[in-house]
């Protein structure tokens, strides 16, 4: 069974201690912003994510998943749907017209997801990563 509840002292560090994409592993130590969310599967963490407001009207959605997301398959249908309500819930918790995100280019499984939920690529931030790899920029504009 899927769970999600509010991020707590600890997930952020597990998630970067057991990151789905090594390379998050060595990132700049994160603050995650209010609302920030931790997405459970039979009680083990698999995601934490959110949407922080960048400012009135804009926000920027961010995921970060684990190593147990492969195990556990949290591409299926259940747990995509449970993340997609829950980020659908605060970009109109938030009232924003317009959410970003950015997405490793060379993470497929990212790529599909921020897809599926409605993004549309808008271009290529080269080399952005503190490892040097090129992200891509997402938008999804939402009619209030």
């Amino acid at each position: 069974m899927i769970e999600i509840r509010s991020i707590q002292d600890g997930d952020m560090e597990f998630v970067r201690a057991n990151a789905f994409e090594s390379a998050v592993k060595r990132y700049p130590e994160l603050t995650a912003p209010a609302d920030s969310f931790t997405c459970l599967f039979e009680g083990e963490i698999v995601a934490i994510g959110g949407v922080a407001d960048l400012w009135q009207g804009v926000g920027e959605a961010w995921l970060m998943m684990t190593e147990q997301a492969k195990k556990h398959g949290i591409y299926g249908l259940i747990a995509f749907n449970t993340i997609e309500r829950k980020m659908n819930e605060l970009i109109v918790k938030h009232k924003h017209w317009r959410t970003e995100a950015n997405v490793r280019a060379d993470f497929p499984e990212a790529i599909k997801f921020i897809e599926a939920v409605g993004f549309e690529r808008e271009g290529v931030r080269r080399k952005y990563t503190p490892d040097k790899c090129d992200m891509i920029l997402y938008s999804r504009i939402t009619d209030e």
